[in-house]
């Protein structure tokens, strides 16, 4: 795990997001969730991608949801600013948990997001405690995929679903490194498509779908035109990298996967 907390971690991380801020023109005191969600969604593709895995998992609004590998909370700020969901963040990263606290409180949603340090593969949760399990681009550095899809049933109630954005090998070779979650192949962890769907069924989900080819905007992609992006939380080289899965992607090298799956039950 500390080679991937390392790698996600950055000094100054809230300053370069207010600098980020402050420098779009935007007052870095008094952010909103809209002004975030042009740095604040991590993965590929950025608030576009969050939107689409919202709508295509069919999240309902008002439920009870985990963000599965919060980041700095920008997908957890949508669903509860903007879906009227309860949420938990949980996160490897401390300094992203701390981040991701601070921007709550700014934006007013410090009292219906709940944050942890923690693994996807060890969730400090009761059973049956969610609605949802949202995890976005976090599978990728996850060697234990089957003990992830164990815990994120295990916290579903009955009929609870389970979305994930991931990235796959594709036929094509192997991807360009270095790529947005990890500078080189050691810590990345992607098998080929069918691996998380028979990891899925594994693990008793049923009702499996990669619904990626429905996505308006993929993981693997680059960010939204026109928006900050993920460098003030990712790193200077990010552009970089997430060029390298775009043309990656392009080249059959990572294929995008937008999995939904349900827990079976009422």
């Amino acid at each position: 795990m500390e080679p991937v907390i390392d790698h996600y971690t950055r000094t100054g991380l809230m300053e370069r997001i207010r600098a980020a801020l402050r420098g779009r023109g935007y007052d870095p005191d008094n952010p909103s969730i809209e002004m975030l969600s042009e740095l604040d969604h991590l993965h590929g593709g950025g608030f576009a991608t969050t939107e689409a895995q919202v709508e295509l998992a069919e999240i309902p609004r008002g439920c009870h949801v985990l963000d599965a590998g919060c980041g700095i909370g920008g997908p957890s700020r949508y669903l509860a600013g903007m879906h009227g969901c309860t949420v938990d963040g949980i996160d490897l990263t401390p300094q992203y948990i701390d981040v991701a606290a601070q921007l709550n409180e700014m934006t007013g949603l410090g009292g219906k997001i709940a944050l942890a340090v923690g693994s996807v593969t060890d969730l400090p949760y009761e059973d049956e405690h969610f609605d949802v399990v949202l995890c976005q681009n976090v599978s990728m550095n996850v060697a234990d995929k089957d003990r992830m899809c164990k815990e994120a049933f295990r916290v579903l109630k009955p009929g609870g679903i389970y979305t994930l954005s991931h990235l796959a090998e594709g036929p094509n070779g192997s991807p360009i490194y270095p790529l947005p979650w990890a500078l080189t192949a050691e810590v990345s962890f992607l098998g080929v498509p069918q691996d998380l769907l028979e990891t899925l069924s594994g693990a008793g989900f049923s009702g499996i779908e990669d619904r990626a080819g429905r996505a308006r905007s993929k993981p693997g992609g680059g960010p939204q035109p026109g928006t900050i992006g993920a460098a003030p939380a990712m790193g200077d080289d990010m552009p970089a990298r997430t060029a390298n899965a775009a043309q990656s992607v392009a080249e059959g090298r990572l294929v995008s996967m937008m999995v939904v799956a349900r827990r079976p039950g009422c």
